[in-house]
């Protein structure tokens, strides 16, 4: 790859992490949940021996560098780290526990402003690799995407400019109010379905690279919105049994971020804000996020205006 990274050996780490995940498959023992992280969600025991390789690499690491990971948390044996890298390292473990290929390794590096301070804004670099596939997405700040599959550089070509009607999108519904989300997205699931195509991953990071890759327009979670603006929408999921409402988290979509950027794709929040600003360094309930990603504005206006439409009809008839 061309791409000049801030943190040598980034790519190394974001395969040996791959290579591990790969040959963990047969092992049964792999796929048992280890117990709940921080934001709430089940951890297997192949996240934790991701999170190792990660741990391990930074404690051989001649830089002064910091970690975020979804089970360890914020890792640091300097004061003042020059970056922070934000790890993912199974993006997709359900979908891995079922044999299924939807599921990635993700690594952003990030300028380390401290702990609280620390942005999306800061990102300078983001890594994805397809766990089961031959794809790897690098994107740096200022220097554009690099894609390339099986070591041979690739250029995409971006999926027609569809109407709602013909749009394939994928969306997210682990953990979030199922009722009140096929509230919100019914119409859009009926409308879509036949003429272009709905799907569900489970990995937030191979939904958004199949925009990036032109075989989808968009990508839709709107969970934590339902629960902000729609409070009562939390009973059913503690009636379920889940301990707690979920959503998106930094950790999730930091390299999917950078990457949506700079190849032009259009990602903000469920309300349609950026997320520049949000806190990049967390997993409690305030670092919560939604996200609509599209392939263009144009389409990701026309989702917002459906979204929004769909939001207010909810709240008229709560109103009501």
């Amino acid at each position: 790859m061309q791409i000049k990274g801030a943190v040598p050996g980034i790519l190394e780490l974001g395969q040996s992490v791959r290579s591990v995940i790969l040959e963990s498959q047969s092992d049964a023992a792999m796929r048992e949940v280890s117990g709940l992280t921080d934001s709430g969600d089940a951890s297997f025991n192949v996240d934790l021996m991701a999170e190792r390789i990660v741990q391990m690499w930074l404690e051989d690491s001649p830089m002064r560098l910091a970690a975020y990971t979804e089970d360890l948390g914020f890792v640091s044996e300097y004061e003042n780290p020059e970056y922070v890298l934000v790890v993912d390292p199974l993006d997709g473990s359900r979908a891995f526990r079922a044999g299924l290929e939807t599921c990635c390794v993700s690594i952003a590096v990030a300028r380390f402003n401290g702990k609280a301070e620390t942005r999306f804004s800061d990102i300078v670099e983001g890594y994805l690799w397809e766990v089961k596939g031959d794809a790897v997405f690098a994107a740096r700040a200022g220097q554009g995407v690099e894609i390339t599959m099986a070591g041979r550089a690739i250029q995409p070509q971006p999926a027609p400019m569809p109407e709602l009607k013909d749009m394939a999108w994928a969306f997210e519904v682990c953990a979030r109010p199922a009722k009140e989300l096929f509230e919100v997205l019914g119409d859009l699931i009926n409308g879509s379905a036949v003429r272009g195509g709905c799907f569900l991953f489970n990995s937030t990071t191979f939904a958004l690279t199949r925009i990036v890759l032109g075989n989808l327009n968009a990508f839709i979670d709107v969970g934590v919105r339902i629960v902000e603006e729609l409070p009562g929408s939390v009973a059913g999921l503690i009636e379920a049994g889940q301990l707690q409402v979920l959503g998106l988290f930094p950790y999730d979509i930091a390299a999917a971020y950078i990457i949506a950027q700079e190849f032009g794709l259009t990602m903000t929040d469920g309300y349609g804000r950026s997320l520049d600003e949000r806190p990049l360094l967390g997993s409690g309930p305030e670092t919560r996020l939604s996200c609509i990603a599209a392939q263009n504005s144009l389409l990701h206006e026309q989702i917002m205006r459906y979204i929004d439409g769909q939001f207010a009809n909810l709240l008229h008839r709560q109103d009501a």
